[in-house]
């Protein structure tokens, strides 16, 4: 995994690098600037969010117990009206409690998993970055058909960067119409909801629904239908405006997967590596498609991955 996604960051991080080489740089001061500015990305982004976390943490114990009270008086509304017979059902409410409390610490964890990681992913980078030409003639080297590993190379990380800087943009805007809706609907912790919808939108199909779904039900546990019923509109637009305007402008038809495979690959990725493995479950399997169309007899797979009009 750390090798994985040092890779992909390497891809990522050869953009600006060789944007400063042809501004005359040279390269071992293109790649420090290159990584310097994903440090401070990376930092900045991490600072954002553990202040919102640590703001939520304060008031967890008040969170927790809201929730416990609006599950009890929804299981009661339900006893009287469904006639659902649910025995004690405070107890099981303050266990489901405890469970949504356990996912969190999962997420979190996972989380965790991949900073304790970090500095083994940070020489990867570099060396990959230092080593790239090297790599390439490797892979040239191992086929008769140069031509064609150069396409494959080019066209594999073509499609990692067109989807990761196209989703950071629209994360960007996600994160900008979440937070204004928030803020105008007096939604409690609009950045912190803000900030967790926008980044979960990076998980194609499953991340909107988690990072919406868990805006709505925290909005509506700490204070009430109201506000639940804003986010619930604020994230609907949102979806709207990202399915049929963001997306096609920013990212195009490059990464079109087949719906199927797509969510297969994200659950697939995630039990093997977590909340990252449903990040970066798409370049990989962008890259897969890339692999298959390039390589004879593959081709049905290929077909098998790509969306069908």
């Amino acid at each position: 995994m750390p090798l994985v996604v040092a890779a992909i960051i390497a891809l990522l991080l050869d953009e600006p690098t060789k944007k400063m080489q042809q501004w005359g740089f040279p390269n071992w001061l293109a790649i420090t600037l290159s990584i310097l500015l994903m440090v401070v990305i990376f930092l900045l982004l991490t600072w954002l969010v553990s202040s919102q976390v640590n703001t939520m943490a304060g008031d967890w114990p008040t969170i927790k117990e809201k929730a416990t009270v609006k599950l009890n008086s929804l299981t009661e509304w339900a006893n009287q009206n469904l006639n659902w017979d649910y025995k004690d059902y405070v107890d099981n409410n303050k266990r489901l409690v405890e469970k949504m409390e356990g996912l969190a610490q999962l997420f979190v964890s996972s989380i965790m998993n991949l900073l304790s990681q970090s500095l083994i992913i940070f020489v990867y980078v570099v060396l990959l970055l230092m080593q790239k030409q090297m790599f390439i003639n490797f892979f040239k080297k191992i086929t008769s058909n140069t031509a064609a590993m150069s396409s494959l190379l080019s066209a594999s990380s073509s499609i990692i960067r067109s989807y990761l800087f196209g989703k950071s943009k629209i994360m960007f805007f996600l994160f900008a119409i979440y937070y204004l809706g928030f803020t105008i609907g007096s939604v409690p912790y609009a950045l912190f909801l803000a900030v967790f919808a926008a980044l979960f939108s990076i998980i194609p199909y499953v991340g909107n629904i988690i990072g919406g779904g868990i805006a709505v039900v925290l909005s509506y546990l700490y204070v009430g239908s109201t506000p639940a019923l804003i986010v619930i509109g604020v994230i609907s637009a949102a979806q709207l405006l990202e399915n049929y305007i963001l997306t096609p402008w920013i990212i195009g038809d490059e990464t079109d997967l087949n719906p199927f495979i797509t969510v297969f690959g994200i659950i697939l990725f995630s039990m093997l590596w977590g909340t990252v493995g449903a990040i970066i479950a798409l370049p990989i399997i962008g890259v897969l498609k890339v692999i298959f169309e390039h390589t004879k007899g593959m081709e049905a797979y290929a077909y098998l991955i790509k969306r069908k009009e």
